[in-house]
């Protein structure tokens, strides 16, 4: 690698997040080629922009332009890797660009103390990054623990789009759903999506922190709680503690709890890391936010009001599911 092959390789993450936000992706993957003087016509989009961002993954071999109508833009040798996972890519560039912008503000202790974290990201953006590559990479493995457990009411601790409880209450059509988020674009989101899918009767979005849930009626019927993505949120390690025994006593009656989260990587230099990884390790960096092991996480759950019961690996890197149910109930 290279400086040039660096500063290539940023353009195209950035194209590859722009592409996929005005829907050129998906359309080259339902179509097999694009004319792009009739995509831009029918997006009402900028034809000198697109072209740029085109010639960028042209020359990541992305996608590629035929000589005799370079206008007819195909897919590339890297075009099906990189729509499987382009969910990250806005993750990214767009959920976390202003952040990572101004990693080096981050770095200054003057900075992190005028300003929240919070607000340098764009919590509706990951909410929908999330749909993307979780709908590849996580939702299947949901789909096979859920089919095995016998619940009512079902409620995702951090739903972001609603995305899962969605997809769940098609999947089981006689339960109901409570979605909860602390991220209020996440929420607008989430009850847009949950009023478009027809499903606002079996599911309701609440806005709440995860962290000091609310004394709501509602918590009460649910005997399965889901949480993906969001333990690290809870640490360091006796807040985590304490925020999983609130949790239990704000939903007495769930008797399955699926807890899933990123842990941290093994940080060997040299190698190249699975997508996802570095980005993850380092926003959280920037937030403040410690990222724990794997083994820090079953030493964890060995002293909590949760016993582990079963543990599965995703296809995102260094990410599991945890299968907690209340201790005294522990099998």
């Amino acid at each position: 690698m290279s400086a040039t092959s660096f500063f290539n390789s940023s353009l195209t993450a950035f194209a590859i997040s722009a592409a996929d936000e005005i829907g050129f992706l998906d359309e080259l993957q339902d179509t097999t080629t694009i004319d792009l003087d009739t995509f831009v016509i029918k997006r009402e989009l900028h034809q000198p922009s697109v072209r740029a961002l085109v010639d960028v993954l042209a020359h990541a071999n992305v996608v590629t332009a035929f000589q005799q109508d370079p206008t007819i833009v195909a897919k590339g040798r890297e075009f099906d890797d990189v729509w499987l996972n382009k969910g990250y890519f806005r993750w990214l560039i767009r959920g976390y660009g202003e952040m990572l912008s101004r990693s080096g503000d981050f770095c200054q202790p003057a900075f992190r103390e005028s300003t929240d974290p919070m607000r340098h990201r764009d919590g509706r953006t990951i909410a929908i990054a999330g749909k993307d590559y979780g709908g590849h990479f996580v939702d299947p493995v949901v789909d096979r623990i859920v089919d095995g457990i016998d619940f009512s009411v079902g409620i995702d601790l951090g739903c972001g789009s609603a995305n899962r409880i969605i997809r769940l209450a098609r999947r089981h059509p006689g339960k109901r759903f409570i979605g909860v988020d602390v991220d209020r674009g996440a929420v607008d989101v989430a009850r847009e999506l949950v009023a478009a899918a027809g499903l606002a009767e079996r599911i309701t979005v609440v806005h709440d922190d995860i962290r000091n849930l609310r004394d709501l009626p509602e918590y009460a019927t649910a005997d399965l709680a889901v949480s993906f993505f969001l333990g690290h949120d809870f640490w360091p390690k006796e807040d985590c503690l304490r925020t999983l025994a609130h949790i239990q006593r704000r939903l007495p009656r769930v008797r399955d709890f699926l807890f899933s989260d990123t842990y941290r990587s093994p940080g060997v230099n040299g190698t190249q890391p699975p997508v996802f990884t570095l980005g993850f390790e380092l926003t959280h960096a920037l937030m403040g936010q410690h990222v724990p092991t794997q083994a820090e996480w079953l030493e964890l759950f060995g002293e909590s009001v949760w016993d582990l019961h079963k543990q599965w690996s995703l296809d995102i890197a260094h990410s599991d599911v945890f299968h907690l149910v209340p201790r005294e109930a522990g099998r």
